[in-house]
């Protein structure tokens, strides 16, 4: 019996295994490849990124800080500069006005020059006073001798012979021949003869010298400016004056109008304000210490006291030859002339 040969099918169970195997295979691979994927390799890098993100965080907020507090600098630097430069601004401002007004005064200076050159050519007498002449033809600016009764009054205390104390001091011990050629002295008498040699010849004069005490100059109390011969005798007692003693003011000027009550214009040669007289306030009195010195603000007062009790519708004018440590003389001597129309006058050392 003859066998019929069986159709075969491509598609038998040992290809199936085949397939079956394969699919298993691959589903294992995708098994492990997802549970790779969610697996935590990744940790440790991303603490390490987090780490590392942190510090960049840190070192950006100290940064900024650095940032603000060098921006915080900044700003306090500018405003010095600010501040600095308008104090520069300022300063500059004030040099150039300080520029202006020493311009002002060096022109003011420079026309006083001119004056005193036009002035230094007129012959000026000497101590032996030129009694010749009017008398108006040669006069310092701004100052005349004037008037129908005038009074000469002259300071002839211990201050007269020097410019500061420690010079007065070195002269109180000399003998009278060595005081009274000290070269301050030897000036206050040049300007005494100057004012004799100027007085208008219709005049009538008295001439008073003071210190602790005051006396009349002169053959008497009044002397006409005409007479050549009384303007000498009193030339030669101011020639014979020793200066020595305080400053009494209040009797100078008390014994001037006793002498001349008719007088109209004074004349005052100093050095400085009072250190004696009347009406001192009790604080200046010193009733414990035998000190003789009198404080600033008490010479201040005297010099008040002494115009108060001073000669009423009297021209007083003043020549001033300044004492160092007496800043305030100048100004209350200008008061007092301005306050009657007289003239104040402090000259350079080289006049007359």
């Amino acid at each position: 019996m003859k066998y019929k040969r069986r159709t075969e099918d491509g598609f038998n169970l040992s290809f199936l295994d085949v397939m079956a195997c394969g699919l298993g295979a691959v589903i294992l691979i995708f098994i492990l490849v997802d549970f790779n994927a969610f697996s935590d390799t990744a940790a440790p890098e991303k603490k390490k990124l987090e780490s590392e993100l942190a510090a960049a965080q840190d070192a950006q907020v100290q940064l900024q800080k650095s940032i603000d507090e060098i921006n915080d600098k900044i700003a306090m630097e500018a405003g010095k500069q600010d501040a600095s430069q308008q104090n520069q601004n300022e300063t500059t401002q004030q040099q150039k006005k300080l520029l202006q007004d020493i311009s002002s005064q060096l022109a003011v200076v420079a026309d006083l020059e001119n004056q005193l050159a036009a002035v230094a050519s007129i012959p000026t007498p000497d101590a032996n006073i030129a009694m010749s002449g009017t008398g108006e033809q040669n006069y310092i600016t701004g100052m005349r001798v004037e008037g129908k009764h005038i009074g000469i009054l002259i300071d002839k205390s211990a201050s007269m012979m020097g410019d500061n104390l420690i010079e007065v001091l070195s002269k109180l011990a000399l003998p009278d021949n060595k005081k009274v050629a000290s070269a301050k002295w030897r000036r206050t008498r040049r300007v005494a003869n100057w004012l004799l040699a100027r007085l208008p010849p219709t005049s009538k004069v008295s001439v008073v010298a003071f210190s602790d005490t005051a006396s009349v100059l002169g053959m008497r109390p009044v002397n006409t400016a005409g007479a050549s011969g009384s303007l000498k005798a009193i030339a030669k007692q101011i020639g014979e004056i020793v200066p020595d003693g305080g400053t009494n003011l209040q009797d100078g000027l008390a014994t001037m109008m006793s002498a001349n009550p008719d007088l109209t214009d004074l004349y005052l040669i100093t050095d400085g304000l009072p250190t004696l007289g009347e009406g001192l306030p009790l604080k200046c009195k010193n009733f414990i210490s035998s000190k003789k010195s009198i404080s600033s603000d008490c010479r201040q007062l005297l010099f008040l006291e002494t115009v108060k009790r001073g000669p009423r519708g009297v021209t007083v004018n003043v020549i001033l030859l300044p004492i160092e440590g007496d800043p305030f003389a100048p100004s209350l001597y200008w008061s007092w002339t301005n306050s009657n129309g007289g003239t104040f006058l402090s000259p350079a050392p080289e006049w007359p």
